[in-house]
């Protein structure tokens, strides 16, 4: 185990339990939302990289608001 995690643990236990039990409820929040059981095939991140290499910008401020304006009415 990790010491920071370690020290981490031995600070939770001196908790009350009301607080030890917070603690718990958000650790377990964050570790569901940990979706390590998503991946990119190499095409996906090359095609990300490709998109990301892009010097022209996607829509200016206007469009984007005007695009927002059209999808929201």
């Amino acid at each position: 185990m990790h010491k920071l995690l370690e020290d981490a643990i031995t600070r939770l236990k001196a908790l009350p339990l009301e607080r030890q039990h917070e603690a718990a409820a958000l650790l377990l929040e964050f570790l569901e939302e940990d979706r390590t059981d998503v991946y990119l095939t190499s095409d996906q991140v090359e095609e990300i990289n490709r998109r990301l290499s892009d010097s022209e910008p996607f829509a200016d401020d206007d469009e984007v608001r005007t695009t927002y304006d059209r999808l929201t009415k």
